[in-house]
């Protein structure tokens, strides 16, 4: 029994090694619904808990009627809208990127330096001590509530400030031009994901590095105990 029960906490360990490879980036603070993640260097997608860590090139994928939030380590708060695709890019440097293929994101930044680069499919939006609200669908919608955000493709660029939005048709197409919001353009979504703690949740993640904190529920003498493993990364 002991055996076994060990082979099972090698394999559980083996299996978070894998995804423990590079710097944590980011971490889940909520999820309902369908919320899945696609390891970077994995096949397969698999169901995603609150506290979990995110690395470069990890996927995350809500349902229609999923919704999720995660807290990068360059300082914003990212929540996610049903029916979206979302991956940390491991291309970020100085700020991290990310990539919406399609869905529904909403981003605050937690301080004054805090910034995330966002690549749609039809264009990049630089998001700088921001609130801001960005839609990939057939067309691209991004409505700014605080600060600045600059939409920029290969046709042009176009700065918006906070009460205007703009939409971009494709990457062949030109940004439009800033309009202001209409009372009908404010988004209430993302006003339904409660996130406690947030700032503490940013002060951890910006000490984490490449250690994750597995934790097990085992059977032990007819009792059952939680023990912790500390993982590192694998060279």
């Amino acid at each position: 029994m002991k055996k076994i029960m060990l082979a099972m906490v090698v394999m559980i360990v083996s299996n978070v090694l894998v995804y423990s490879q590079g710097e944590v980036c980011a971490v889940v603070v909520y999820t309902k619904g369908s919320v899945e993640v696609l390891r970077s260097g994995e096949k397969e997608y698999k169901k995603i808990k609150v506290n979990e860590t995110l690395f470069p090139g990890d996927k995350i994928k809500t349902g229609k009627w999923g919704k999720a939030s995660v807290v990068i380590k360059s300082g914003a708060e990212i929540r996610i809208n049903g029916n979206s695709e979302f991956e940390i890019s491991p291309e970020g440097e100085l700020k991290e990127v990310v990539k919406l293929t399609i869905g529904q994101i909403w981003t605050k930044m937690l301080h004054k330096m805090g910034g995330v680069t966002i690549k749609t499919p039809s264009a990049v939006c630089g998001v700088r001590g921001t609130e801001a609200d960005i839609e990939q669908r057939e067309l691209l919608t991004v409505k700014v509530y605080e600060g600045h955000v600059d939409v920029e493709n290969a046709n042009g660029k176009q700065s918006l400030f906070a009460g205007q939005m703009t939409t971009v048709s494709g990457a062949n197409a030109t940004p439009q031009s800033p309009k202001q919001m209409d009372k009908k353009d404010i988004g209430t979504w993302q006003e339904k994901i409660n996130v406690k703690d947030i700032e503490k949740i940013f002060e951890n993640l910006k000490n984490a590095k490449d250690e994750k904190i597995l934790k097990l529920k085992i059977n032990k003498g007819g009792k059952e105990k939680e023990v912790e493993v500390k993982l590192k990364k694998k060279n």
